[in-house]
């Protein structure tokens, strides 16, 4: 079934130039729109107060990143997946990866970053998911992953952001020093 899927999604690819740009452009600047709406989140003006709540997410989103994707590291070590180009025919509309095509990085760090911003902001949240949605889509579209190894990345993303989540009390106080000192030199 996944073959299946993935042959029907990728053959949306190669058939119409716009369509291949888009998918292109949605594959490679999705994740930095990701990452720019989370830096949007330290930087955005507001009341100390608030910007100090932002700054947590985005703080909390960072960790549950670098920890869903060193997860996903192990997870593709130990099993290694070859991407579906190598393995079937497809249509590739992005440079090949060596790296294994489970779990999606992509999907795991898109997952990771938007979760806390569900969790405390739903507004936000759900557009940053549905950012992650769509990115998802798109690098199966683009014949770089299987759907099932973004349908993988994403509990790899969510479990490590619900992680952080549940023991963010643990960092609180060093957080707010943190912050604090961020704040005097002017960096927050």
């Amino acid at each position: 079934m996944d073959l299946a899927v993935f042959r029907t999604v990728n053959g949306l690819a190669g058939r119409v130039d716009w369509l291949d740009t888009l998918l292109r452009w949605g594959a490679t600047s999705v994740p930095v729109v990701l990452v720019a709406l989370v830096g949007a989140a330290w930087f955005w003006p507001g009341s100390a107060v608030d910007r100090g709540h932002r700054q947590r997410l985005a703080v909390y989103a960072v960790a549950s990143a670098l920890i869903g994707l060193a997860v996903a590291q192990v997870i593709g070590h130990l099993w290694f997946r070859d991407r579906p180009y190598v393995a079937h025919a497809a249509t590739l509309l992005l440079n090949p990866s060596p790296d294994p095509s489970f779990p999606s990085d992509h999907a795991v760090g898109g997952f990771a970053l938007a979760v806390p911003f569900v969790l405390a902001r739903r507004r936000i949240g759900g557009w940053l998911l549905g950012l992650v949605t769509a990115l998802a889509v798109v690098r199966v579209t683009a014949g770089t992953h299987y759907p099932s190894d973004v349908i993988g990345g994403a509990p790899v993303g969510t479990g490590a952001a619900l992680v952080v989540w549940r023991w963010r009390g643990l960092v609180d106080r060093p957080l707010t020093a943190m912050l604090s000192l961020a704040h005097r030199l002017r960096l927050a």
